[in-house]
């Protein structure tokens, strides 16, 4: 009776320190969700204040001109001439093999110039 009696203070005693790991585990993993949650919640919250930022933005510089006056087809017009202009400085400077120096490499990133 004594050898049955010590292996049931030897399990229960196993048990409880398991019981009591397998809590703190939870506690901990508990706590790592809610970290992270958090980091989640405040990534949104950051993602939205932009987000907000841009539209404000929109209507300020888009919006209100287009309101002021400005036409739409201006303000296309004026767009596409920009991306011709630029296409067109980027196509008319290639590199030969004789302009080697820092000037011709400088025009041709920087059409422009």
């Amino acid at each position: 009776m004594e050898i049955t009696a010590g292996i049931r203070d030897i399990l229960i005693s196993l048990y409880l320190l398991v019981g009591l790991v397998l809590a703190l585990a939870m506690l901990v993993f508990t706590f790592l969700l809610y970290k992270a949650t958090k980091g989640v919640i405040g990534s949104l919250t950051r993602t939205v204040q932009n987000l907000e930022k841009v539209s404000e933005s929109a209507v300020e510089y888009v919006s209100k001109p287009l309101e002021e006056g400005a036409s739409l087809g201006s303000v296309a017009g004026n767009m596409f001439g920009f991306a011709a202009g630029f296409i067109a400085g980027m196509r008319g400077r290639k590199v030969s093999k004789e302009d080697s120096d820092v000037e011709s490499k400088l025009r041709r990133w920087i059409p422009f110039i």
